[in-house]
This record gives structure tokens, sequence and C-alpha cells, in this order.
């Protein structure tokens, strides 16, 4: 596995694709989170993009999903831009997207709610399949997401798993959010035991949650980078040594919502965020 920098989930405010490759070579990550539409936006060619890349020896380990999920029409209305999202992050040899998943719905009981999910996924799943990108979909765990609308709906790892399957594409799998694993009752390594394989996560999210607050009270937010000050609920030791234990082969990405990165330059977020995530790294596996 391997540390990757999602700049705006930190709050760094980079002034381009190449800026923000040079922050992450600085601080040791070995690759960033980006979008090909940014990359458009920015006049940045395929081309450009792979040589900059091979300059800074930094990677593209994700993009944003360009496609909304929340309802049928927003997906109907989003869905189209999915495959050219798709064909050109594959020319940048980007082979993972991810999303969240609400975990309650306002209309939609839970086997009506699993089936319209398993549905829109298997669509995106084969869109993206045929670009070789794996779909990393992220559950909720915090009690006051699952009971924010009527209907509850899936917040577990292993019901998120059971969704996996039922779309049955091959290329579905977790965000894993550490934040989430531990609000729906999986502290430190405990997530381990309903994996199967290290394919069926995508991408990792690392961040603390507050200690000595019962689960069932504590929010969405915020959240803390390792060691910031007010954090210590979660074992993110205890949580990367067994992504290791797995041979886990992808990107860590820092998502803290941290007021204490409020403010600080880009370099100090940077250096910060990079410093925390080594502290729990597993010494042992280190490019593993």
């Amino acid at each position: 596995m391997y540390k990757s920098l999602n700049a705006g989930l930190v709050g760094i405010q980079a002034k381009g694709f190449e800026d923000t490759l040079a922050i992450a070579k600085q601080f040791g990550y070995g690759a960033v989170s980006y979008n090909p539409e940014s990359l458009e936006a920015e006049g940045v060619d395929v081309y450009k993009a792979l040589d900059l890349m091979g300059q800074y020896g930094i990677i593209i380990s994700d993009f944003g999903f360009p496609v909304s999920i929340t309802n049928q029409e927003a997906f109907n209305e989003s869905f189209s831009k999915l495959e050219k999202t798709a064909r050109f992050a594959a020319k940048l040899g980007i082979h993972r997207t991810t999303t969240w998943m609400m975990s309650s719905s306002k209309e939609l009981e839970y086997a009506e709610n699993f089936r319209f999910h398993t549905k829109i996924f298997k669509l995106i799943a084969e869109v993206l399949r045929e670009y070789d990108v794996r779909f990393g979909v992220e559950f909720l765990g915090p009690k006051g997401a699952r009971t924010a609308y009527r209907y509850p709906f899936i917040h577990t790892i292993d019901k998120m798993l059971e969704l996996c399957d039922a779309v049955g594409t091959g290329n579905i799998g977790l965000l894993l959010d550490a934040h989430h694993a531990y609000t729906s009752g999986l502290k430190g390594a405990a997530f381990a035991k309903y994996i199967r394989d290290e394919k069926d996560i995508v991408l990792v999210h690392i961040n603390d949650s507050a200690p000595n607050i019962p689960l069932d009270e504590i929010p969405d937010s915020p959240r803390y980078y390792p060691g910031e000050p007010g954090s210590g609920g979660n074992d993110l030791k205890a949580f990367m040594q067994a992504l290791a234990n797995l041979k886990y082969t992808g990107p860590v990405v820092a998502e803290p919502f941290s007021k204490t990165l409020n403010g600080l330059d880009n370099m100090t977020i940077a250096k910060i965020i990079s410093e925390s995530t080594d502290s729990v790294w597993p010494k042992i596996n280190k490019e593993a």
C-alpha cells in the first residue's frame, strides 16, 4: 500500500496539477488523487500529464466520481459523463474511482433501496470495467446518518460487501473509511474479519474519531488526522497493521475534517498530514 495525497480533502489549495505533484513529492507521497476534468480545464492533455508524472515520480491513484447516485433522476442526468471520464482516466493509468452512499432513505425501504443500488452500480461498474477501473463505495457508519431519514440502509462492511456481490461485476468493492468502520462498531483491526481478499478494498481513508464517546453519539464530523489533539478513539496503528496483514496494495488517503488545519499554508498541511500518516504506518510494510 502507498500514501496518496488528496489535496482538497485536507485543505491544500494547489495551483494546478504540477503544483500538486511537487507538494506530494516533497512530502513523501507516492500518488495523488486528481480528476481528468481538472486536467482538461487546466489545458493539460494526456501526454503532458504523463510527462509530469514521470518527472515527479508520482502516479494518480484515483479520480473523482462524476455520477450522482442520490436518486434515479440525478443518476440519469449524470451517467453519460462516466464513459468519457473513464476513457481519459485509463489513458493516464488511473484504475480507481470512489463515491459514498447514504445509509438511510426518505422514500425507499431496505429491499427496494438494495435493488436500486444494485441496478445503478451494475451499470456504473460495467462501464468502468471496460477501462480497467475499480469502483469503491463508502458506507456511512454514524447513527446520525442511518437515522437521518425514515428508512435505514447499509451502514456496515458485511452488508456493503453483500451489495458488491449482488452487483457481480468483479470490479466493485469498499472505500474503507476508518471513521465509518469505527462508528459501525469495528475498532482498529476488527474490520479485517469481513475482508475475504484485499481486492474487497478499492481505497482507504484514514482518519480518527474522538475518544470516550458512545458510538451512537459520534457524529460524521469532526474527524481527526492521526495524533491530532482531540483524537484517539480508534486504534489506527492496529487498523493500518490489519491492512498490511491483508496485503492491501492500494492507496491510503487522509480524510480529516480538521479545524486544526484551518488557515495553515499548503506546505505545513502537507507536512502534518504526511508525518501523521507515517506515525501509524506499519514499519515492516512501508511500501508493500
